[in-house]
C-alpha cells in the first residue's frame, strides 16, 4: 500500500501545468472544516462516519457529517449503500453523487470520493483562489492522465471533475 502510494505521488509530480497546485492521493480519512469552522476528521465505519477533532477521541459513528462547502455554506454528506453513492444534502436538496467538495483545515478547496474504507482526494484550489469551480475540469483531466496505477476511485473522481466543467 505504501509503495503504491509513493508510486502514485511520484507519478503525480510529473511536469504538468497543474502540478504546482494539484495533489491527489488515497487516504483513510477526510480532514475538513465543519459548518462551525472546526477542524474535523472523518473515517468510514462501515456505512457510517466516525468523526473526531484534533486532540479528542472519536465519537460514536454517525450516518452523516456536516461540512463547509467551497463557498462557505453548510452541507452534509453520507453514504447510501442502496445506490452505492455519496448523498449530499444542501439547502433542502438531496442529491446522490460521487464527489464531496469541501474546505480543508488550511482553507484550500478539495474534492473527494469514497474508496472502500477510505477516500480518494484531489486538491482543486488554494484558500485564496477566487473560483475553484473553474479548475475542476482541468484537475479532473490531469488526474485521469496521471492515474498511472489505474486506481478505480481516482478514475471516478477524475470523471466527476472533468464532467463538472466548472459547474
Amino acid at each position: 500500500m505504501i509503495r503504491r502510494m509513493l508510486v502514485l505521488l511520484t507519478a503525480l509530480a510529473v511536469s504538468s501545468p497543474l502540478h504546482a497546485k494539484t495533489l491527489a492521493y488515497e487516504d483513510n480519512k477526510l480532514n475538513f472544516k465543519s459548518c462551525k469552522g472546526e477542524n474535523v476528521s472523518a473515517r468510514w465505519f462501515g456505512g457510517n462516519l466516525s468523526l473526531s477533532e484534533p486532540g479528542k477521541s472519536p465519537g460514536d459513528p454517525m450516518a452523516s457529517a456536516q461540512f463547509q462547502t467551497w463557498d462557505g455554506a453548510c452541507a452534509t454528506f453520507q453514504w447510501d449503500a442502496a445506490v452505492g453513492a455519496l448523498v449530499i444534502k444542501q439547502d433542502g436538496k438531496t442529491e446522490p453523487g460521487q464527489i464531496v467538495r469541501f474546505v480543508a483545515w488550511d482553507g484550500a478547496r478539495w474534492a473527494a470520493t469514497r474508496t472502500g474504507a477510505g477516500f480518494y482526494l484531489a486538491k482543486i484550489a488554494e484558500k485564496d483562489e477566487q473560483d475553484p469551480k473553474s479548475r475542476m475540469k482541468a484537475a479532473g483531466d490531469w488526474l485521469a492522465k496521471n492515474n498511472t496505477l489505474g486506481v478505480p476511485a481516482a478514475d471516478l473522481l477524475a470523471e466527476g471533475l472533468s464532467k463538472a466543467n466548472g459547474g
